[in-house]
């Protein structure tokens, strides 16, 4: 709301209004016009931080009422992240680039400015990306003072997100994983809790994390890479030597229309469907498919129709190493070397 960042407030007309530059780029806002975008973008984010979001956390509530505010919050998220970077697709009605140039200029300004701000403070920043910072605090008490110094300085909220137990980063951008003290564990676009991700990697993919959640300290963390180097080793085993059953390699997806209905795309589900219909079973809107990857022309059988030597083990094993890719990155782990039965231990860090 401070830097008023609309359509109708970029590069405006006054004179006066020139020296309200914003960093890094050639353009300024206008200090006479608030702008429609800053007005419903701050009232969305204020119900968004203000109520679902802070309903979510609310322990006093019920579980599955904690987890709607929790998808209400995260949807006004996706909205709120979106709104300003919209302003530069040509398709949009309010297209203006300048808008989308200097939104994402005083991003970078102020992760920078944060960064700096920290650093002064002596709060240790550990990482920082797009739109947040990762610190090392001794006490609350560093956020409550961070947050009042970033306001002051910057006009911006900074809003304390989560608190990790111990935090894991990888060399790659926006990959990161994070243990708070309950134990749960994040990854940064982590897949394997997906409904539709097959069972024996999804199984894998837990036993990872739980090994994660026990973690107390730095040597607990060397053994569980171990024991989730041999974690993955085993799933791949197990699907190179075919000792899976169908159910345990099955993707399930549902279907969300009727089958006549997928006109310009048939997406695999939908092709094991089928084959279900030309057997005679009714398949109706909302019927989960369960299907594996087969070597077959058409790539894919519903489990009721394949057999276990019609598995495609290298879609497999290319679907198990993207599961596991960005956690194994992580850690520092090569999934590469997992592969090879010689590799040494000393080859994985």
């Amino acid at each position: 709301r401070k830097y008023r960042i609309s359509f109708e407030t970029i590069n405006c007309p006054h004179s006066a209004c020139k020296s309200n530059r914003i960093p890094e780029v050639n353009h300024w806002i206008c200090k006479k016009v608030r702008g429609i975008f800053p007005l419903i973008v701050g009232i969305l984010r204020d119900i968004r931080v203000g109520w679902y979001k802070s309903a979510s956390k609310d322990k006093r509530l019920p579980e599955d009422i904690r987890s709607w505010y929790e998808a209400v919050q995260q949807s006004l998220k996706v909205f709120l992240n979106a709104s300003y970077g919209v302003s530069g697709a040509e398709t949009y009605p309010l297209y203006c680039p300048p808008v989308a140039e200097s939104i994402a200029a005083l991003g970078r300004y102020a992760i920078q400015k944060s960064l700096e701000i920290a650093s002064a403070m002596g709060v240790e920043v550990l990482y920082g990306d797009t739109d947040s910072l990762f610190i090392k605090i001794r006490s609350e008490e560093d956020v409550e003072k961070l947050e009042k110094e970033i306001e002051s300085k910057l006009g911006m909220d900074l809003e304390l997100d989560k608190i990790y137990r111990y935090t894991v980063f990888s060399e790659r951008k926006k990959n990161y994983l994070g243990v708070s003290e309950d134990g749960t564990v994040d990854v940064k676009g982590m897949t394997g809790k997906k409904r539709n991700t097959p069972r024996f990697i999804r199984e894998a993919f837990q036993r990872a994390l739980e090994e994660l959640r026990n973690v107390k300290t730095p040597d607990d963390l060397e053994k569980a890479k171990l024991r989730i180097i041999e974690i993955v080793r085993e799933a791949r085993r197990k699907l190179v030597e075919k000792r899976l059953t169908l159910e345990e390699l099955a993707f399930e997806v549902m279907l969300s229309k009727p089958l006549d209905k997928y006109e310009k795309t048939t997406p695999q589900h939908v092709k094991a469907a089928k084959m279900l219909q030309e057997r005679g079973e009714i398949v109706a809107t909302g019927k989960i498919i369960a299907y594996v990857k087969t070597k077959t022309r058409e790539g894919v059988k519903p489990i009721e129709l394949a057999t276990i030597d019609e598995i495609d083990v290298e879609k497999y094993e290319e679907y198990l190493f993207s599961t596991f890719e960005q956690l194994l990155d992580a850690l520092g782990i090569d999934y590469e070397t997992l592969r090879t039965k010689t590799a040494t231990l000393d080859q994985f860090f």
